[in-house]
């Protein structure tokens, strides 16, 4: 037999030489997961910043477009108020021009109460009430109420038997609301209570 054919082998050499074959691919595949793994997190963590952005993002056009429609309402809500004091302005103008003609048909003496031109300014006073009325200008109840500042204007007052203290006892000069707002306000005479009770409080 050829002597270096059959040449023994180191055992311990063939055994770690084995070892390191049979774990090469268990290491290699370890070290492939974790990779794997570390690039899954990052990919991961990519995600939750782009989904915060997103909901940043998001916040803000929400912030935006209620912000946009508050504009609007500010904007439509002064519109309004603007074409209402506008139209005040005109309506206002018409209040004296109608008491003026109110005033006329008061004091028309009897004979002529049926005369063409009576008839004529009773026509015009009624379109200008009706023009008033279509404008939601109505006006404003004073006589026998409590004195209200927010629609009558107290010019002076007087004692009176007839009407408690506070209590508007006569109209000097009527007011009107346009809608839900004070035209004009009522010109007022206010109760102060009776004559004698303001003696009496004098005396004491």
């Amino acid at each position: 037999m050829d002597k270096d054919r059959y040449e023994p082998v180191d055992r311990a050499t063939s055994e770690e030489a084995a070892g390191i074959e049979s774990k090469s691919p268990v290491a290699g595949e370890a070290a492939a997961t974790g990779e794997k793994v570390s690039e899954i997190e990052a990919l991961r963590r990519e995600v939750e910043e782009w989904r915060a952005k997103s909901d940043e993002l998001l916040d803000k056009y929400k912030r935006s477009l209620a912000d946009f429609a508050n504009y609007r309402k500010r904007q439509d809500r002064d519109r309004e108020d603007q074409s209402l004091w506008i139209k005040a302005d005109v309506l206002r103008q018409f209040l004296p021009v109608l008491e003026d003609f109110e005033r006329a048909l008061k004091n028309v003496p009897g004979e002529y109460a049926k005369a063409g031109w009576v008839e004529g300014i009773t026509l015009i006073e009624r379109k200008l009430n009706s023009v008033l009325a279509k404008f939601e200008v109505s006006p404003i109840e004073a006589l026998g109420k409590p004195f209200d500042p927010a629609f009558h204007s107290a010019l002076v007052t007087e004692a009176s038997d007839e009407y408690p203290p506070g209590i508007v006892m006569e109209e000097l000069q009527r007011g009107y609301c346009l809608a839900d707002r004070v035209l004009r306000p009522a010109v007022v005479k206010v109760s102060n209570g009776p004559a004698s009770q303001k003696a009496d409080d004098t005396v004491k």
